[in-house]
């Protein structure tokens, strides 16, 4: 089933493009027709926001892996460096929730374990999307972060260092 509304979401994605293109072709041939200025800058730019799409889709083709359409897991955890990792931690962990905001994908609190003074020492989340694995798998790893620290009163730059690791979801029905 997971496979079919896979698959019927592309298809549909596809239809949208191909009538977007007719729609933005077929105003840019009347304005062409009349000498409306405004019509082909409107038809320029539809066509424009359309070229957007079709390499986010494009994008969306190559993530064929045998588990790329699945959730995901992710795993945040502060490295070493105190209270300096947890926070840049935080961050990363901010970061992902708002990227998976912009794609319209549900995120759940699994679990979530804060730092003492700030941030935190690991969090997992679970994002739930149309190739929400593929989208983030390449995002496992150690994550560096250099700054001019404000938790240090002598203002030094400290290096903080946070890792994460994404996990696709499987369900039960598993062979081996």
């Amino acid at each position: 089933m997971r496979e079919r509304t896979r698959l019927d979401h592309s298809i549909a994605g596809f239809r949208a493009l191909e009538q977007g293109l007719d729609d933005a072709l077929g105003l840019a041939e009347l304005a062409e027709e009349e000498g409306d200025e405004e019509a082909h800058a409107e038809a320029e730019a539809a066509l424009r926001e359309l070229t957007g799409r079709a390499k986010t889709r494009e994008l969306e083709s190559l993530l064929s892996g045998e588990a790329d359409s699945n959730d995901s897991f992710l795993e945040v955890h502060a490295g070493a460096g105190g209270t300096e990792s947890q926070d840049w931690a935080e961050m990363l962990l901010q970061m992902y929730v708002r990227w998976a905001g912009q794609r319209d994908f549900k995120v759940e609190w699994v679990e979530e374990s804060l730092g003492e003074e700030a941030g935190i020492k690991s969090s997992t989340i679970k994002i739930i999307g149309p190739n929400s694995y593929g989208w983030l798998k390449t995002e496992s790893g150690v994550h560096r972060l250099v700054r001019i620290s404000p938790y240090d009163s002598s203002a030094r730059r400290h290096t903080s260092f946070a890792s994460d690791w994404v996990y696709p979801v499987v369900d039960e029905a598993i062979k081996v």
